[in-house]
């Protein structure tokens, strides 16, 4: 390799390093931290059968309601899994969307599927950023938010 090669590969790579720190990654990284408040009564983690996570901009949903995964890999929530242990797991989440707050809405059902838990958080976007947000459900207060109107 001759010296003027060697400048333009090591200008080249010093570039790529400045763009990689800088924070050109269009796309926002997410970790939600989903768990459960301490005053969720074991009965009612016992209940949970199955949790659905909603990610909404604006009241308006962006991602259709999925099975709540973690980052481990297997559903988080099955019958009697939450019953022991209130910290269900990370989920993640990215989007390419360039500003603007999203909300993570996690919505727990029982075997009926009726709601008896739920929780949200809300974190702005910021691309180029791997962003933690720390989501807590809890007992609904009053009817259960209806889902079906996101």
């Amino acid at each position: 390799m001759t010296s003027l090669h060697r400048s333009v590969y090591l200008i080249g790579l010093a570039a790529g390093l400045l763009l990689a720190t800088s924070g050109c990654d269009p796309y926002t990284y997410f970790n939600v931290n989903v768990s459960l408040d301490s005053s969720v009564s074991a009965q009612d983690r016992f209940n949970v059968a199955s949790c659905t996570v909603f990610v909404l901009e604006g009241g308006k949903k962006i991602e259709n309601g999925q099975p709540l995964k973690t980052i481990a890999g297997p559903l988080a929530c099955q019958p009697g899994t939450l019953a022991e242990n209130p910290n269900i797991g990370v989920m993640d989440y990215s989007t390419a969307r360039s500003s603007g707050t999203l909300q993570f809405f996690v919505s727990m059902l029982d075997t009926d599927p009726k709601p008896i838990l739920e929780g949200s958080a809300n974190m702005g976007v910021s691309p180029g950023h791997i962003l933690s947000v720390d989501l807590v459900c809890k007992n609904c207060s009053g009817p259960c938010t209806d889902t079906s109107k996101f």
